[in-house]
This record gives C-alpha cells, structure tokens and sequence, in this order.
C-alpha cells in the first residue's frame, strides 16, 4: 500500500477540479472576417459552446493539464512504495547552555524545537519516536511514543546551564534500537537525529552503523561572559571573558541581595579580565552580573556563597615570594618558616615543600623528609631531569584540563623554560604530553620552579593558589553549594556554529520504501511540455 509521506498537501488535489470548473465558465469570443456566411453557422456553434456550464467539448489540453495538476499534488504528497514495518526515530536535543542563545528573537533550543516539529510532521504514523535529552546527564524523556506524545514532550525541554554529553545520548539511542526481540533481519531500521547548534560528524567518538543526521540551529553571535566567580573574608573576585570585538562591559556587584559595588572593565577580544570586590563580613551569598545584553544572557550572572576563613597556617620551608604574595590574598592565613627535618614537629594546617617541583600538602611529613627525594606520597619524577624551551616562542602551549584547580584557569600566554614531568595522581595541567600540575585529594604538585615561568605575573596565578587551598582544605570551604551554577567557557562561545549534517539516504528511502516524488515532478514535467506543444498548435 502506497504511504503518503506529506498528507499535509492533500488539498492541491482540488487544483483539477479547478481547471474544469475554469473550462466550465470560460467565455471566449474572437472577431474575425469571413468571405461568406456558410461559415455563420460554424461562429454559432463555437457560441454555445463558450456558455457557461454547457457540455465540454472534445479537448486535448483539458486532460493534460488536469494530469499536470494531480501529478504536481501527488509529488508534493511524496507518495511512497512499501517497503516494510515502520522504523523508529530518535531525537536527541543539545540543551547545553549554549542553546538558550538568541538571534532573530528567539534561542536556539526554539529553533531546534520547530525543525523537529517539522520532521515529526513527515513521518509515518506508525512510526516509533524516541526524545532524549544531552546536558550534564542524558535523560530518556519518551520511549516509541506516538506523535501527539512527541510534541508534548518537546514542547516541554528547557535548557541547562552546562555542556552536553552527545556521545553518551548517541550511545543510549544505539542501544535502543537493540532492545527488540527480533532477529536482526526483523529489527526496525533505527534513524538518529541530533539537533545542536555548532555539531559536526567528527565531533561524534560513539561509532555504530545506524543512520545519524545532525541539525544545527543558530547564528553566529559575539557574547561576553562572568565564567569564575570566588568570595571571602570581604572580598569577591569575579572573571569575565570576551567572545567578541574588544568592549568595555559593567559588573555589578551584590552582598545578599544588597549592590555593594559596580566596576567598569574593559576586555580585549578572545581574552579575559578579572575585577576584585569588597563585600561586608557577614555577607553569605554573593552575585556577580555583566549589566549589558548579549546574545547569550545565561552566562552574564555569577552566584557564590561566601567562604569564612577561621584562620589557617600554612608551613613552608623554602623561601618563595610569588607564593607568599598569593597566599595573603587570605587575610586569615599566617605562614610559618619552617626547616625541612622540623616539619614533623610542625603543626600547620598546610605544608609547602620545595622549589623544583612545589609540593603543597595537608599531609604532615614524616619525619626526616628529604627535600631532595625524587617523590612524595602517589606522585615521582626524575632526579635532575627537566624538559627546557629555548624561549617564549618554544614554549608549549599549557593544556588545561577540567579539574578543581583549574576553575576559571586559562593558561594563556604563560611560558615556561623549564619543566619537570610528575608522573602520579590526577593531571590537571600538562605541557605537550607532560603532566605538569597533578593532585590528590590532599596534595598538589606544581612540576617546575616558579621563578622559570611568567605564571606568577598573570591572574591566573593566584586563581590557581586559591583553588588549591579550597581542594586541599575542605573544611574550609562554605557548606552551601554555589547557587548559580557558572556556566562552562565552551558554551559561552557562541561565535561557533556549524552546518547541518543530513545523511544522503533519507531523502531518497525511508523505512517505508522508496518515495516516488521524482518520478512524479519528472512526469510533471513531460505533461507541462506536452501542454505547451499542443497550446501552440491549436492556436
């Protein structure tokens, strides 16, 4: 049984009858000489046959532009040829922070809302639809519904303030169309759409064999973000990142729902720049906003609780004034000199080793600590065997990875002309395959000397201390969770968009057998042709 994959055009079958009903009322007279009045009686039959609603004369456009008119409609029905057991659909849709970007007065996510009412609209009435969500976590939120389920569902998604995690949803949608209990010859064909907004096919590590398109929704638009937002002891330290030309942005400041403060800054395109507080002491929660509108106002607002210090020691054994500085950002903290073979006398709340590499530690050494061993606790690297760059311009590029010491750390335009490789723990930071920054949950290992690198000229650097000092001692840190999650950088970015990715197949075959829609538009064609020769002969 035929299928009509666009039942929507049904009503261009009432273009024949128009055609008829035109016939039906035409009134056509032509003047014209005759040489003699044998040829009246022939005017008079033309005459009545130019009245209305009398008999149809034999005529050969008629048929033909009737049959022009039925296979136009048909075409645009896309009429299919069986071809099996209806298939199954699944939508998955991007609901990342990036998608609450506007352009044309609405967001992306609307955008990809409408293209996938539209598919929904195509698609057989048998057909099995599946939604699931990618954010933070991927969530299944309908399984082989019916259309009306499907456009309930859809109507329903808002989006989140993270990434989203496309691989794993690709991953779930595979593994559903595994679940029937057929053989595999029997088992519905199984067709992935994923509609994003800057997605391409190379993005996707999940391989498999199932037909997958992407639709990608959105313009390309500048947008200026707050992505780290810290606060204690009467101070916040907020960050902002431009995606876009160089501005000049204002973030206001606000202590438990109280402006405290407001702060001009202007940032060079594609870099960042940070602006410092005073907030009251008491102050428990505090926000940052960028007051002007951009394409993405979900990333403009930062929320914190406020930490309060009840008063640190830190030991350190070597001198080291970049960290000392750094450490003083935290008003309660005092730093004690300490020999490295007192350190086991020594009660301190943090312990910082060395130069070469830089130890910061809540676990006390034991006592008789070597300063020059080549490891400490999980962590190791070699005695004496560093990688060095002949410059700035041989310097590798630091690679940040996603970890808590490196909220809000960029990295860029820091330098390095020596390093030591840290082999142990969890990498935070790495230089070419090196791992040069690497943790545990109570120790830090900084893998090169600072006084060999430009980190400690940039904000990045106190950014770093700062976040591990909240790593290491947990229980310094505020029990309430920030309230306003920050946004990652990657979704503030809405400069990157990417073309749509159809599979070639679907336009051609679907579960349903091959659509006929060429075949009909080619025929189209042929009567219209055929209509125009005999319009000429017959005039």
């Amino acid at each position: 049984m035929i299928r009509f994959l666009s039942p929507g055009f049904a009503w261009m079958l009432a273009a024949p009858v128009m055609i008829v009903v035109l016939y039906l009322l035409r009134r056509r007279f032509l003047p014209r000489q005759v040489p003699s009045v044998f040829l009246w009686r022939k005017s008079v039959r033309d005459y009545a046959a130019n009245r209305p609603f009398q008999r149809l004369m034999k005529n050969l456009l008629l048929p033909l532009q009737v049959l022009a008119a039925l296979t136009l409609a048909l075409a645009l029905m896309r009429p299919a040829l069986p071809g099996g057991t209806a298939g199954r659909s699944v939508f998955i849709f991007d609901i990342s922070g990036s998608m609450q970007a506007e352009s044309g007065g609405r967001s992306r996510l609307e955008a990809a809302k409408e293209e996938a009412l539209k598919r929904i609209g195509e698609l057989p009435a048998e057909e099995e639809i599946t939604m699931i969500t990618a954010g933070d976590e991927v969530q299944r939120l309908s399984l082989n519904g019916n259309r009306e389920e499907a456009e309930k569902v859809i109507a329903s998604m808002t989006c989140g303030r993270g990434g989203a995690d496309i691989d794993r949803a690709l991953t779930l949608a595979r593994a559903l169309g595994q679940t029937e209990g057929d053989s595999e010859g029997d088992r519905k064909a199984l067709r992935i759409t994923i509609f994003s907004d800057a997605l391409r096919l190379s993005d996707l590590h999940t391989k498999g064999g199932s037909t997958v398109s992407i639709i990608n929704v959105g313009e390309s638009a500048e947008n200026r973000a707050v992505y780290s937002l810290t606060a204690e002891n009467g101070k916040a330290y907020a960050r902002a990142a431009n995606f876009g030309k160089d501005c000049t942005v204002t973030l206001a400041c606000e202590a438990d729902g109280t402006l405290c403060g407001a702060s001009e800054i202007t940032i060079p395109a594609g870099e960042t720049a940070g602006v410092s507080f005073d907030i009251p002491e008491e102050t428990e929660r505090v926000r940052v906003k960028i007051r002007e509108k951009d394409a993405l106002e979900a990333d403009n607002m930062a929320e914190a609780a406020v930490k309060h210090d009840n008063g640190l020691r830190v030991a350190v054994t070597e001198d080291n004034v970049f960290l000392e500085s750094a450490l003083k950002v935290r008003p309660n903290l005092t730093v004690m000199r300490t020999e490295a073979d007192a350190l086991a006398s020594t009660e301190a709340d943090l312990y910082i080793l060395g130069i070469d590499p830089l130890i910061l530690t809540t676990r006390k050494p034991e006592e008789g600590y070597d300063s020059a061993a080549t490891g400490f606790g999980v962590f190791g690297w070699e005695d004496g065997e560093t990688s060095t760059s002949a410059g700035t311009a041989e310097s590798p590029a630091a690679e940040v990875l996603e970890s808590p010491l490196t909220a809000g750390v960029t990295m860029k335009n820091v330098f390095f002309r020596s390093w030591r490789p840290i082999s142990g723990g969890r990498t935070a930071v790495r230089l070419g395959e090196d791992p040069v920054i690497v943790w545990t949950e109570d120790t830090a290992v900084l893998g090169f000397d600072l006084h060999e690198t430009n980190l400690p000229l940039k904000y990045d650097f106190p950014v770093l201390v700062q976040n591990i000092l909240n790593t290491l001692l947990k229980e310094e840190q505020a029990a309430e969770e920030t309230a306003a999650k920050v946004m990652p950088l990657s979704e503030s970015d809405t400069r990157d968009t990417a073309p749509s990715a159809e599979a070639e197949q679907n336009e051609r075959t679907n579960e349903q057998g091959r659509e006929l829609k060429d075949i009909l538009l080619l025929l189209f064609l042929l009567l219209l042709a055929a209509e125009m020769g005999v319009s000429r002969y017959v005039g």
